[in-house]
């Protein structure tokens, strides 16, 4: 039987190196997974770095030149089917599109997924490097998109229908968890890096303005620049419905999705955040704003409440009329699960993701 060999671009720490959480690194590790259960041999040329503090201007460059020489090594001396390569914004797309143009060198085709919500933003907020990147999206072979509003985005850019490639972010589907909603009063759960842009500061201001959620239970799971000021803000305004846990072991954060009543992240920009995907896995009802691929995922009164991102109001409504009723979030925990498993399976989108590179 003949392997075809692959390259993958993106977050895949080795296992003595800091293993960075978010979407990427769970895209790549099951892809990976993937290709070993499916005789494809996947070259790893990982893109993991430390986000707080970021790396220097100096080290992204040297950083950068040793993946482009991995890269050109892998294409020189392999017979390689395809690149599949995964994007941020900024100096990460320019890197990566310069990863894009050597394959299309070598006369390998190249899959770019950019999947940082920030692009979106970037170029509708920036005319020049609008006009810049709408030249360099031509030159992958093929563009991948993680929803709808991603596909309209590129559309928009003038990217060729035929290059946008729909591919929904995945996840191993797990059937077993439990809805559970025997809470005294409703948890509501977010999970990521405490910054301004994933609206912390605005669900925290909706907690301290309206009394009346003190009945009920905010969990904050992760650190950031924010987390000292939060719990300063929490210690002298006396908000003992708010837990700031820290960063959790993979086990404590299942614990938090198992015993929460709802997940919540107001956030300003995202691609598709790997935690609406294990939100959606643990059955969980969802209040989340309208970025990126997100809408796709989750829809506006069938599994929970899609709002605009920086509107405290919207976000206290939302909280309001999910908390008043256990029979609707059990209706949305149950079209939580119908979405996962019609969007989200792991081995559907890898398989996808693969057959791309069999287009002519």
């Amino acid at each position: 039987m003949i392997v075809k060999k692959f390259i993958l671009v993106g977050g895949y720490p080795s296992k003595d190196k800091e293993q960075h959480p978010g979407g990427q690194l769970t895209a790549s590790t099951l892809l990976v997974e993937y290709a070993n259960e499916n005789n494809i041999d996947l070259k790893v040329i990982d893109t993991s770095q430390c986000s707080f503090p970021v790396p220097s201007f100096f080290d992204r460059i040297k950083s950068a030149f040793q993946r482009i020489r991995k890269l050109i090594s892998y294409l020189k001396n392999e017979n390689i089917a395809g690149v599949i390569i995964f994007s941020s914004t900024g100096f990460s797309f320019y890197e990566k599109t310069i990863m894009s143009a050597i394959a299309s060198i070598y006369r390998v085709k190249s899959l770019l997924f950019v999947r940082s919500g920030h692009f979106i933003d970037m170029n509708n907020s920036k005319p020049f490097l609008k006009y810049l990147n709408k030249i360099l999206l031509k030159i992958p072979t093929f563009i991948g998109a993680q929803g709808l509003k991603w596909c309209e985005f590129y559309e928009a850019m003038n990217v060729n229908k035929n290059k946008i490639k729909l591919i929904y972010n995945w996840i191993q589907i797990d059937e077993y968890t439990q809805y559970n909603t025997t809470n005294d009063k409703v948890v509501f759960l977010f999970v990521g890096w405490i910054v301004e842009k994933k609206g912390v500061l605005d669900l925290f201001h909706v907690i301290e303005e309206y009394s009346e959620l003190n009945n009920h239970v905010f969990q904050f799971a992760g650190e950031g620049t924010l987390f000292e000021e939060l719990q300063n803000r929490k210690k002298e305004k006396g908000l003992k419905n708010i837990e700031l846990l820290g960063w959790q072991s993979e086990e404590q954060l299942k614990n938090l999705y198992e015993n929460a009543d709802v997940f919540i992240l107001p956030s300003h920009a995202e691609g598709f955040p790997n935690v609406i995907l294990e939100a959606l896995n643990y059955k969980l009802p969802i209040i989340s704003t309208n970025v990126g691929g997100i809408e796709d995922s989750v829809v506006d009164g069938y599994n929970g409440y899609i709002i605009p991102p920086k509107n405290s109001i919207k976000i206290y409504e939302s909280i309001r009329k999910i908390a008043e009723s256990e029979v609707l979030r059990k209706r949305f925990s149950e079209n939580s699960q119908k979405i996962l498993k019609k969007n989200h399976d792991y081995y559907v989108n890898c398989r996808k993701v693969f057959s791309i590179f069999d287009e002519l």
